[in-house]
Formats: C-alpha cells, sequence, structure tokens
C-alpha cells in the first residue's frame, strides 16, 4: 500500500474562462466542463483563479505545527446561549456507524482489497467490512479524484476528517454493496497502514455563533436570533459555505487572469482591479440552495448531500468591487452590443471561474453564469472585494 503522502500548494493566480460548453455542475465541486483523464488525477490543479468562490487548498500527508495566526479566537461581541452537553468522540463509534456482522458473506484478504484501486474496481474497507462501490465511480459530491484517492483503503482515517460520513445512515447505505469481510488482524492493519493529513489545519478561526453544519469543509449558519436582528448580517455571522479548504493568500501576490473566446488575455493584480475600474456596490442577500436541507431528512427520506442546513443558510451583505462587464470590456469584449442583443456570439455561453481551492488530488472547485449575466449593464455581477466595508473575510472569498 502505498500512503497517501504529497503536499499540494495552491499558487497565487487566478482564472476567468469564456466557455462555448454547456455549464459545469457546481454541486460536483469540478470546474472544467471536459473530463478529466485518470493520468490526471493527483496532478496539481493547472489553473487556480477566483471571483467570489472561497476556498483553497494545502494538502498535508504529515501533521505540522501551525502557525499561531490561524489560531486565535475571534472577539466574541455575543452573548452566548446555554451550551447542551458536547457528545464524546466515542459517540460516532455507536452500532449506527458500525457494520453489522455478516457471517454468510466471504472473507477477504486485505492484500487483495489493495489491488482494486482503480477506474475499473474500487474497493474500499470499513470497521471490517468490504465494499464495492466502483458503479458510484461519478456519484461522490466530492468527485471522482477523491474516490480513487482512498480506493483500495479503508475509509476510517479520511472519515476521521470528513466526519459527516458518520451519521449512521451512510454505512447503511453502503451494506448494500458489501460484498465480504476482513479478518480481525486485516481489520487493524488497514487502518493502521494509511496516513491521511488535515488540509484543514489552516482554517481561520470562526465565530461561536456560527453554527457548523460540517466543520471540515467549514458550513455554518448564523443563530437565528441573531440573524434576524440586522438588516445587514454581520460578516462574522454571514454563512459560511465552503467546499473544501480555505487558502491563505497574499493580496500582493494574487493575480486575476482572464482569457478565452473573444477576448484577449489579461492579468490583474488586485491593485489592478482596485485603480483601472470604478467600483460598484450592492446589497444583497445570498442563499444556498440547499438551505433547510435537513427538514427533508428522515427515515423514510434519507439526504447524503451535505451540509444539512437548518434555516439559517440565508444572509444579507454590502459588496464592493468591480463590474465583471467592465474587466472583459477592458480585455476587449464588446459588452454594450452583447448586452443590446447587437452582437451574439454563439461559441461563448458560460464565464467560468476556477477557484484557489483545491482538494487533496489537485482538483479545484469552479463554478459558471451565464454571459447574458456578465455583461448585462443593469447587472449586480462583479469581483467583489469588500464586504459590509471591510475586506473580504478569507471564508468568503478574500482578497
Amino acid at each position: 500500500m502505498i500512503p497517501f503522502r504529497y503536499l499540494i500548494k495552491a499558487r497565487n493566480r487566478a482564472a476567468v474562462r469564456l466557455l462555448g460548453t454547456a455549464a459545469p455542475n457546481p454541486s460536483r465541486g469540478a470546474a472544467s466542463p471536459k473530463p478529466l483523464s485518470s493520468s490526471k488525477y493527483g496532478a496539481a490543479a493547472a489553473a487556480l483563479l477566483a471571483a467570489t468562490a472561497t476556498g483553497g487548498a494545502i494538502a498535508l500527508a504529515e501533521s505540522k505545527k501551525v502557525d499561531s495566526k490561524y489560531r486565535k479566537l475571534p472577539k466574541q461581541k455575543y452573548p452566548s446561549p446555554e451550551t447542551p452537553p458536547i457528545h464524546p468522540k466515542e459517540s460516532h463509534h455507536s452500532d449506527l456507524n458500525n457494520p453489522p456482522p455478516r457471517p454468510d458473506l466471504p472473507t477477504i484478504p486485505l492484500e487483495e482489497v489493495e489491488q482494486h484501486n482503480d477506474e475499473e474496481s474500487m474497493w474500499y474497507t470499513f470497521r471490517g467490512g468490504v465494499y464495492d462501490l466502483t458503479f458510484f465511480i461519478n456519484g461522490h459530491p466530492g468527485g471522482t479524484p477523491r474516490l480513487l484517492m482512498a480506493a483500495g483503503q479503508d475509509l476510517e482515517p479520511y472519515w476521521e476528517v470528513y466526519r459527516q460520513h458518520l451519521r449512521g445512515h451512510v454505512v447503511q447505505w453502503m451494506e448494500k454493496y458489501r460484498i465480504g469481510n476482513l479478518s480481525e488482524e486485516d481489520a487493524k492493519k488497514a487502518v493502521k497502514g494509511i496516513t491521511f493529513g488535515d488540509m484543514f489545519e489552516t482554517d481561520p478561526i470562526r465565530d461561536p455563533n456560527n453554527l457548523a453544519c460540517t466543520e471540515k469543509p467549514f458550513c455554518g449558519e448564523p443563530r437565528i436570533d441573531l440573524l434576524t436582528e440586522n438588516y445587514i448580517t454581520p460578516n462574522e455571522l454571514f454563512y459560511v459555505r465552503n467546499h473544501l479548504a480555505v487558502p491563505d493568500i497574499d493580496p500582493d501576490e494574487y493575480v486575476l487572469i482572464v482569457k478565452g473566446k473573444g477576448i484577449k488575455k489579461h492579468k490583474f493584480t488586485l491593485e489592478d482591479l482596485k485603480t483601472k475600474f470604478p467600483k460598484h456596490e450592492v446589497v444583497t442577500t445570498l442563499q444556498c440552495a440547499g438551505n433547510r436541507r435537513e427538514d427533508l431528512h428522515n427515515n423514510e427520506h434519507q439526504i447524503f448531500i451535505a451540509p444539512h442546513w437548518v434555516v439559517g443558510a440565508i444572509s444579507n451583505a454590502k459588496w464592493g468591487g468591480v463590474k465583471i462587464r467592465d474587466v472583459l470590456q477592458y480585455c476587449g469584449m464588446d459588452v454594450d452590443a452583447m448586452s443590446l442583443g447587437k452582437l451574439e456570439d454563439p461559441k461563448i455561453k458560460h464565464l467560468q471561474f476556477e477557484s484557489y481551492d483545491t482538494d487533496e488530488t489537485g482538483f479545484c472547485y469552479g463554478n459558471s453564469i451565464p454571459i447574458e449575466s456578465a455583461v448585462d449593464a443593469l447587472g449586480e455581477a462583479m469581483f467583489a472585494f469588500e464586504m459590509n466595508d471591510e475586506p473580504l473575510p478569507r471564508d468568503h472569498g478574500f482578497p
């Protein structure tokens, strides 16, 4: 077995591309409309970029001392409610997360499991059970590369980081695809043979009143009593939706790359954006499409996509930045003619964003908007660098 032992560093550059293809599916966490070949899984992301997408990635295979700046607690401005009892970590080892005994299934040697580690056959072990999840290669919300990263190995070390899997119903679902058991000796060996680092070590410390739905990646919603106190949601309470770890980017080294069909490639520093274009501000409410997802989760209808929001994945803020149409115009696009319908380029359909945040395999998160939204003279699409008159917090896209 080869443990996962490589380091991915996000480079301080960003990119925007104009595409003539259909929009990528952001729920997959994948930015590129072109399918990745297996030879690219695990390669560092080729184009890392911005907009207001957050994240970033440094995947560490070995634990290391974290700089003290990441461990500073925020100043507490809100009275805290009574804290409920915290369940011990062992509670995750309840019967709900323990595969049931299956004496009817064969005992499979760990060495055999380890051979099933590619797209053709993906086997996994968990607490003594052996599972064939090959069919799921395109089904995981975290993307195919992550499935391949863990294929042929035990899931316990990975789920110790991504603990949202330990809600009972995930193991229950996996039981349908269980093909065998490990011996007691192999079950112990399977866990000890893997080193999986925590790429979230340098995430910012959040306000305790921003209540976590998932810790890694952090997704949190404000206490409802505090959310409704203000028309403008304070930055530290604004709901957070991360897909990956949050990058620590030096604003002096930040570069936004704009390229694609019909324009000339340009690179902009943060200072360029602030000085070459007029600043615009807009007050707008954001809401996660999955808000109130927990309401849909019950014994009869189980939800497997995280986070399981309650009701607070909605917030309001004043954003400051530069209009995307102004940047595209600077790069040579006739945004006025396009917005008036006088010019239509069938090759340009979407504006695609690729973020700094990458997963452990180098796969970056991305999203896109229709080109009509980007060039609309009355629209509000912008590259934001301020939130409520302050620099963007790291959880919301800094810089």
